[in-house]
């Protein structure tokens, strides 16, 4: 796993997001969340957070993507 993809892990985790199960996944992060939780409105919510959890990253910045899924729908989200 490169430094990068591992500060954003342990970044995301510190955020205590609701009942969200974090794990790196090949070149990506995949994020599991609650069944009961919709995720058209979790992935607007998390992409309007990016920008200031970028800001506290301090390795170089690679190419990474987030799966973001539960038993229902399942969304990717490339960050540019």
């Amino acid at each position: 796993m490169n430094a990068y993809k591992e500060e954003w892990i342990a970044l995301l985790l510190k955020q205590k997001f609701p009942q969200w199960l974090i794990a790196s996944d090949r070149n990506h992060i995949f994020i599991n969340i609650p069944d009961d939780q919709d995720i058209e409105k979790v992935l607007v919510e998390f992409k309007e957070k990016v920008p200031e959890l970028k800001k506290k990253i301090r390795s170089k910045p690679e190419k990474l993507g987030f799966f973001m899924g539960n038993s229902v729908d399942s969304k990717f989200y490339e960050l540019s």
